[in-house]
């Protein structure tokens, strides 16, 4: 079933007032746009990683809101079977998808502004609420699904597509599903070839991170 991933409105007062507040709405609107971008490629990426089908991406629209969504096909979820493993996995594999966007916004903008309780996170716990047992199964869960997506939007293979993506969407502000696999599979490309890899190595070194 197709879904429309939507980030949380991200609006703004235009006053017309002086030159330094139209100019510091501006630079709101920037910095919101390129929130907005990295929110919608984190999803895009972790769809491409985790074989969910997507359809289009956009930021922005014909009012200034600087909206994002991304139609991609992820199933209705319904009380299932706590035995059941493959649909543990399917769910493990959503989740991700979903706590991607906001994990890839801190990439972009250093913080996310769709926190805990914001329409994604309320899927996942949807998600995860229909096969734990117990609140605090289900509290651990998403915990380590959390910790899991940051890892993996850290990752060369994720965030140098999610940076590609984001990067084309400020420019074009929609694309569709062939150009959007196309930039993530060049971008996955280069980051696996070894210069790559070593250069991450350093970087990670640099931040205090030891190699794994």
């Amino acid at each position: 079933m197709r879904v429309e991933r939507t980030s949380r409105p991200l609006g703004h007062a235009r006053k017309p007032a002086t030159a330094a507040r139209r100019e510091s709405g501006a630079t709101q609107r920037q910095r919101r746009l390129r929130a907005a971008a990295f929110h919608e490629a984190g999803h895009a990426v972790a769809a491409y990683h985790v074989h969910v089908r997507l359809r289009r991406i956009s930021i922005g629209n014909e009012k200034g809101q600087e909206l994002g969504w991304l139609d991609l096909w992820l199933p209705q979820v319904t009380s299932g079977d706590t035995e059941d493993v493959r649909l543990a996995h399917a769910l493990e594999r959503d989740i991700i998808v979903l706590l991607a966007g906001a994990q890839a916004e801190r990439v972009g903008v250093g913080r996310s502004s769709c926190p805990a309780g914001g329409p994604d996170f309320y899927d996942a716990m949807r998600r995860a609420g229909s096969i734990c047992r117990t609140s605090d199964e289900m509290s651990a869960w998403l915990r380590w699904l959390q910790l899991r997506t940051h890892a993996l939007v850290e990752s060369p293979t994720w965030r140098q597509p999610i940076e590609a993506l984001a990067a084309r969407l400020l420019k074009q502000r929609q694309l569709g599903e062939r150009e959007t696999r196309a930039i993530i599979r060049a971008a996955v490309s280069a980051a696996q070839r070894p210069s790559s890899i070593a250069g991450s190595r350093l970087a990670r070194h640099r931040r205090g991170v030891k190699p794994q």
